[in-house]
């Protein structure tokens, strides 16, 4: 308030100045005194509504809030308020729960050799996850293993043990080639990517499910994982929820035959197998098999194309507007206004039911 009426001030010292607005309030105090002995009531009563109005006149201004702004894009709804799947918050695991298994997970055997490196959750993220708990990908390296159990070293911290459910495992050397989609780190977290160049000792890439802003990115001594379509652990997948299509992030396959060698999965309808897979704002679910469908690691669509393209986790209708750069379209959705730039593993042609 202080700043507001400063020297405990008016209202009309904001119009008239300091000197006028002293000149004023001292006018103000004589004639009053020059009143008392014919009316001290009167007096008091006018002394009260000036400490009034000098109050009142120290109370922050009422303001008028801004205009809102139209916006040109889809909404986008607070993380708090967009509702969970639910089968993350219903369908139950079907495994025991401990430490390195907070979901219960079913076994799910992994062969990987010490010093293997691997994208999995960290240890604190771990403790007390539960379906739906907002669960990130992080860069490890497998040091042991204690039974089932791989026990890894993330960066800087100590090792600790994890179900191999939660965990993608990285090739050692993998070949890459410009142009190709692949998973790979930003900080440690486990991005997905397109590998523009080489640039001697460092490989540059373009991230594809971030800002479309983000500025390439010369990489040595990190992770990579060349994608391969359909369902993968790493790739982007659509799930069936109900009447929606969601995006979500495939992590481990859990349960049913395992799959021949080199075979592409798409989905299997009579399938009892169940994906372990994180969606909106990394929300931990389990989802069958049969209600999935891979999403293209490398689209390749047409100018004017109609695809379903990720907003909210959720995959809408939308128009292909441009292809500007190598992993990146450019989008409308339906009614909306301002287009928006979506890298590949966002967006896919319409799927059938």
């Amino acid at each position: 308030m202080a700043d507001r009426c400063p020297g405990g001030l008016g209202a009309g010292s904001r119009r008239l100045g300091p000197a006028a607005a002293e000149a004023r309030d001292t006018s103000a105090a004589r004639r009053l005194a020059a009143g008392a002995p014919r009316a001290r009531g009167a007096a008091c009563a006018l002394a009260c509504l000036l400490a009034a109005g000098l109050a009142a006149a120290c109370e922050p201004a009422p303001t008028s809030p801004p205009a809102p702004t139209p916006s040109q894009s889809p909404p986008v709804a607070p993380l708090a308020a967009l509702p969970r799947p639910a089968v993350a918050e219903t369908q139950a695991p079907t495994g025991a729960a401990h430490a390195s298994n907070p979901l219960g997970l079913p076994a799910s055997p992994i062969k990987l050799d010490p010093g293997r490196r691997v994208f999995t959750v960290s240890e604190r993220m771990l403790a007390g996850a539960k379906l739906g708990s907002t669960l990130v990908l992080y860069a490890a390296t497998v040091v042991g293993f204690e039974g089932d159990d791989l026990i890894v070293e993330g960066r800087g911290g100590p090792s600790y043990k994890v179900h191999p459910g939660y965990v993608v495992p990285v090739p050692d050397a993998p070949r890459l080639r410009p142009h190709e989609p692949v998973l790979t780190e930003w900080n440690g977290v486990m991005k997905h990517a397109v590998v523009t160049r080489f640039v001697k000792d460092k490989i540059e890439v373009r991230y594809t499910d971030m800002d479309p802003r983000t500025p390439l990115a010369q990489l040595k001594g990190v992770r990579f994982v060349v994608q391969t379509e359909g369902l993968a652990p790493g790739n982007f997948a659509a799930w069936k929820d109900g009447e929606t299509w969601r995006h979500v992030l495939l992590v481990s396959r859990l349960g049913g035959p395992p799959a021949e060698s080199g075979a592409v999965l798409t989905s299997l309808p009579s399938s009892s197998a169940r994906w372990f897979a994180l969606g909106y704002g990394g929300a931990a679910l389990l989802a069958d098999e049969s209600a999935l469908r891979p999403i293209p690691v490398k689209p390749r669509l047409k100018l004017g194309a109609s695809v379903w393209a990720e907003w909210v986790g959720a995959l809408r209708p939308a128009v292909v507007q441009s292809a500007e750069e190598t992993g990146l379209y450019t989008v409308k959705f339906e009614r909306a206004g301002r287009p928006v730039t979506l890298g590949w593993g966002l967006l896919t042609p319409p799927l059938e039911p």
